[in-house]
């Protein structure tokens, strides 16, 4: 007997009180009732119905159907008209995929298409790679303002232009936020390790520094501050490197450190024009 012929045979067996009912309606004639449907199947029945279940996938099927599923998402993702192809550096550079996703309100809002978007915010989440100090780190903050401010003015419809400049200030102060808490933590390691080697006067040093974080006053909130000033609403970018270029001279660092900072500043210029360019061209 197949698993077809078992369940044909209970159905048989199996009167509900609705059918009962029926009957009774149709016929006049009273159906007895049953409490309770005892259905037997048979061991070979039920030998049968194993042998004819489909055998449970390998794991390489599983991995293929996963993968196949992921594709479909990933296909579909990049198919809505809101949001970027997940294959773009925006997404990839880890200088800049931690903080993509806060900017999904950018491509909600965008007059331009959404790939143009992610490049864009890529290059104005991208600072030089080489080496500086605390002078260099705020131009770096500060053409990311500079950047991400012509991308609201170049790619934002204007009805958001508003919320996505203060999107952006926001942005900007958590970045300073996060930046002095890294000081912060530097600072305390330091004092540890002064501490720890009997230093006393070096301990004191970085003990005033972290007060001067706390205040608001160290060396690297007064750059940094002194930076964002520049960019923060003017879009004049002459007078952005004219202005950072006489910070440099007149902070009286030494000599290797004015080359440093010098040096990265030429490199930001030319992220600048290449970031500028590349807006005219999708423009």
């Amino acid at each position: 007997m197949s698993v077809k012929d078992v369940s044909s045979a209970a159905s048989i067996s199996v009167m509900p009180a609705t059918r009962q009912e029926t009957v009774r309606a149709l016929t006049g004639k009273e159906v007895a009732q049953t409490d309770s449907v005892a259905v037997n199947i048979s061991q070979e029945a039920m030998e049968q119905a194993k042998e004819n279940l489909p055998p449970p996938p390998t794991k390489e099927e599983r991995e293929a159907t996963e993968k196949a599923v992921l594709a479909m998402r990933n296909e579909s993702m990049a198919r809505t008209p809101s949001g970027p192809s997940l294959a773009s550096d925006f997404y990839g550079d880890p200088a800049t995929a931690n903080d993509a996703v806060r900017f999904l309100d950018f491509f909600q809002h965008a007059n331009v298409a959404a790939d143009d978007m992610a490049d864009a915010l890529h290059k104005a989440l991208t600072s030089p790679s080489d080496n500086g100090d605390y002078t260099t780190n705020a131009m770096d903050l500060a053409l990311t303002q500079g950047k991400l401010n012509k991308v609201v003015e170049r790619y934002i419809s204007s009805d958001y232009q508003e919320e996505a400049s203060a999107f952006v200030t926001q942005f900007i102060s958590d970045k300073s936020a996060q930046a002095d808490q890294l000081t912060k933590v530097v600072l305390s390691q330091a004092t540890k390790l002064a501490q720890s080697l009997g230093d006393r006067e070096q301990a004191r040093h970085h003990q005033d520094a972290i007060a001067q974080l706390a205040e608001g006053t160290h060396s690297s909130q007064v750059a940094r501050k002194e930076m964002l000033s520049l960019t923060a609403t003017s879009g004049d970018s002459e007078a952005w490197f004219s202005s950072m270029s006489n910070w440099v001279k007149e902070n009286r660092s030494l000599p290797y450190v004015i080359d440093i900072e010098t040096s990265h500043m030429g490199a930001l210029k030319a992220q600048w024009q290449t970031f500028v360019d590349s807006l005219q061209t999708d423009a």
